[in-house]
């Protein structure tokens, strides 16, 4: 019973690793989020990611829906 949770964790561990390269965020912090919180930590993913393309753009860049 414990083999498919920590399986589940360490897939949504590396899923999240992939798309915070990806994005261009810290890879370790959210490596370890997923690897604690799993797929709950996706929407704190997407809120992060969405603040730092806004902090780079400053006001006037426009958002593309990826």
């Amino acid at each position: 019973m414990v083999f498919p949770i920590v399986l589940f964790l360490v897939l949504s561990s590396f899923l999240l690793g992939q798309a915070a390269f990806n994005a261009g965020l810290p890879v370790k912090r959210w490596v370890v989020a997923g690897a604690l919180l799993g797929p709950a930590a996706y929407p704190l993913f997407n809120s992060h990611k969405q603040l730092a393309y806004r902090k780079a753009m400053g006001k006037q860049g426009t958002f593309i829906n990826m």
